[in-house]
């Protein structure tokens, strides 16, 4: 969809409240992106540092054979 489509026309351009409408909009819907991304780090990063304890127990069982 083209910027001329998302806004209202009114006679001295585009609608100002269209389009502060989609500016928070799209600070919401970027504020819930940021977020999850946030959230997906963190639980990767846990995720890595269970992976490293696991391999290092690992590893320990195998010299003890």
């Amino acid at each position: 969809m083209e910027t001329k489509d998302l806004f209202r026309r009114e006679a001295d351009g585009y609608s100002r409240e269209d389009v502060e409408t989609y500016i928070a909009k799209v600070k919401a819907e970027y504020k819930k992106i940021y977020e999850y991304a946030t959230k997906l780090k963190s639980d990767n990063d846990k995720l890595k540092k269970i992976a490293r304890a696991l391999s290092e127990e690992n590893k320990a069982l195998k010299g003890g054979k």
